[in-house]
């Protein structure tokens, strides 16, 4: 009989984020494995922002019960493992982590960008990081989806177990064969929730730049924190007809606007992962992006870099980018052969051998 592991499932119904991908992804990828027994802790008030993947073979555990109630619950001895099906392991995939009452705890630790930059996270910087502080205490395995996070991890708690670098896949993404969103209009693609982080007004400022003809910007992201005078600025760019700003898209609309792109543009800061570039290179799309420690470690060589706090540099980056022909077609040569080793098949491969390691 195979183990029973609960992976917090909650992402994957409540949020369109990378996170929210990884999440769905890993089920689905995990369920289809001999050696583990898959359970969907999916308990929440909250409405599911899209309809309910369940893989073939996990177990959904879906109750109207607020987050809020979690501890007290546990308190009275049913935790979020017996709540999901009596686990004996509990996989926390998020920054928010349901008490556990036996369950050994794997813990997926994104990134730590509350530490390079409070601001980033705005008030939320000091809860995430004492939350994270004590999940990592809590835990017998932490897993990351990049050396970089792993050495950051190294440096907030030095004393907890060494973490497992897991990357994440990449053959989620559709072959094409989607129709053109924008009929044959060239344009640029952007993926990312509007927050400080993700360095929006500064890709604003380097395309207004380019020199002409330049491509439409379509930018696809929801309205995260602290971005009032970002928000503001993408509403002028669209009125002026610079920007197409979609707050919400559908996956068939963004697998088609993926495709479809001339180059995708990932100006952020710093990541844990990374999905849109990475995403791109399946698809075979050249990819421009800040020259950030953990995008260096994704693409490797198969991305074009750029300094994107400079509007001058990420300027002339992008000019080169959707101008000079022989560096695109070996940008996108490159990129597909990098992603071709980014699978979700691997990825559970290792998670499952975490959880028999965790289980002894």
């Amino acid at each position: 009989m195979p183990p029973s592991i609960a992976l917090d499932y909650r992402p994957a119904l409540l949020s369109d984020s990378g996170i929210a991908r990884a999440c769905r992804e890993l089920a689905r990828a995990l369920a289809a494995r001999d050696d583990v027994e898959l359970h969907l802790f999916a308990h929440s008030l909250a409405r599911a922002r899209r309809a309910i993947d369940v893989p073939p073979r996990a177990h959904l555990h879906r109750l109207p019960i607020p987050g809020r109630s979690l501890p007290a619950l546990r308190r009275a001895g049913i935790g979020a493992d017996r709540l999901a099906g009596g686990a004996r392991v509990f996989h926390w995939f998020d920054y928010v982590h349901p008490p556990v009452s036996r369950a050994r705890v794997v813990l997926t630790v994104h990134d730590l960008a509350f530490e390079h930059d409070p601001s980033w996270h705005g008030d939320d910087a000091a809860t995430l990081r004492e939350r994270t502080r004590a999940a990592i205490a809590a835990a017998a395995a932490i897993v990351v989806p990049s050396r970089t996070t792993a050495d950051d991890v190294r440096r907030f708690a030095p004393n907890a177990p060494a973490p497992s670098v897991v990357p994440f896949g990449a053959d989620h993404v559709p072959p094409t064969g989607r129709p053109d969103p924008l009929a044959g209009r060239p344009f640029v693609l952007c993926v990312g929730t509007i927050e400080p982080r993700k360095n929006h007004r500064a890709l604003l400022a380097a395309w207004r730049l380019l020199r002409e003809p330049r491509p439409l910007l379509v930018v696809v992201g929801r309205i995260g924190w602290a971005c009032e005078d970002t928000v503001a600025e993408l509403a002028a760019a669209g009125r002026d007809g610079v920007v197409d700003w979609r707050q919400r898209s559908s996956d068939d609309e963004l697998w088609a606007l993926l495709h479809h792109a001339r180059l995708v543009v990932y100006p952020s800061l710093w990541e844990g992962f990374g999905f849109p570039p990475l995403e791109a290179m399946q698809a075979g799309v050249p990819v421009l992006a800040n020259a950030a420690a953990p995008l260096r470690e994704l693409g490797d060589d198969a991305m074009a870099y750029c300094d994107a706090t400079d509007p001058g540099a990420f300027a002339a980056a992008l000019d080169r980018a959707l101008r000079d022909e022989p560096f695109r077609r070996d940008m996108t040569a490159r990129g597909r052969t990098r992603a071709a080793s980014f699978t979700w098949r691997r990825c559970a491969e290792r998670h499952a051998a975490i959880y028999h390691e965790v289980l002894g």
